[in-house]
């Protein structure tokens, strides 16, 4: 079920379960008019996110640490990208020491030297060690379960 944290008792049963969190709730509904080719949330996608600076932040020309963190539900996060010009050009931040052994997030930082005024987009995406690459665009789905846009932040230096 969803909440496992009240569990009181596990019954094994030899046939699917057909709950409404199985059924109806945390599935995927791909097509906009109907419910056809509906398939339920396994696992989670491949994401990242900025948590540092903020989005539409006002930030001075130097050297800024740019933070946030990666996940994936296969395998471990390999790699963590970040964009400084909206996508034309990706770098490699540096995943941080830590627990990487998979169903966890991962920190990563990059270091930023900026010496030129300006408007920037800031984006992040994430690598898997099974090959999932987080996607310009997210699998759209009628409830929006999944996620996992490039995240993208905008920030002004002065």
């Amino acid at each position: 079920m969803a909440s496992v944290k009240w569990i009181k008792q596990i019954s094994v049963i030899n046939t699917t379960f057909n709950g409404s969190f199985q059924n109806i709730d945390y599935m995927y509904y791909p097509n906009k008019d109907n419910d056809q080719n509906a398939f339920p949330v396994t696992a989670i996608n491949i994401n990242s996110t900025i948590q540092k600076p903020l989005d539409m932040e006002k930030i001075n020309t130097g050297v800024h640490l740019i933070k946030g963190i990666a996940w994936t539900g296969k395998g471990v996060i390999t790699k963590v990208e970040i964009s400084m010009d909206d996508g034309y050009t990706w770098s490699n931040a540096d995943i941080l020491p830590g627990k990487n052994a998979g169903y966890g997030w991962v920190s990563w930082s990059f270091e930023w030297k900026i010496s030129e005024k300006g408007e920037y987009t800031i984006k992040s995406r994430a690598t898997d060690s099974f090959g999932q690459i987080q996607p310009n665009l997210p699998f759209w789905n009628k409830k929006g379960y999944g996620y996992n846009a490039i995240d993208k932040i905008k920030v002004k230096v002065e």
